[in-house]
C-alpha cells in the first residue's frame, strides 16, 4: 500500500488542474473509518465515492475537492506521504 500511496502522492503533485478522478483516489485512499462510517470505495464509474454507514446501509457522495487549487494539491501530497510514512511505520519498515 506504500507504494500506491507514494505514486497516487506524485499524480496529485503533478496535475495542474482540479481532477475529479485523483479526488476520488484520494478520498479512498486517506478515508479512516470510525463508528458511523465503516469503509469507503469508489462507485463502477469512479466518479464517486460509496460510504458504508453503521447498520449496513451505503450512501453515495462526492469526493472531496483535494485538486481544486494547487495548495490543495501540495497538501494533499503531503497528507498521503504522511499516510504512506505511517504505513511504513507500522508494518516495521521504518526509516
Amino acid at each position: 500500500m506504500t507504494t500506491e500511496l507514494l505514486a497516487l502522492a506524485d499524480r496529485v503533485e503533478a496535475e495542474r488542474g482540479f481532477c475529479n478522478e485523483l479526488d476520488v483516489q484520494c478520498e479512498v485512499a486517506l478515508f479512516e473509518p470510525d463508528a458511523c462510517e465503516l469503509a469507503i470505495r469508489p462507485n463502477a464509474a469512479g466518479t464517486k465515492v460509496i460510504v458504508t454507514i453503521a447498520g449496513g446501509a451505503d450512501r453515495t457522495f462526492l469526493a472531496r475537492d483535494f485538486t481544486i487549487s494547487a495548495r490543495a494539491r501540495a497538501d494533499t501530497a503531503a497528507k498521503l506521504r504522511a499516510r504512506a510514512h505511517a504505513s511504513r511505520v507500522g508494518d516495521g519498515r521504518g526509516e
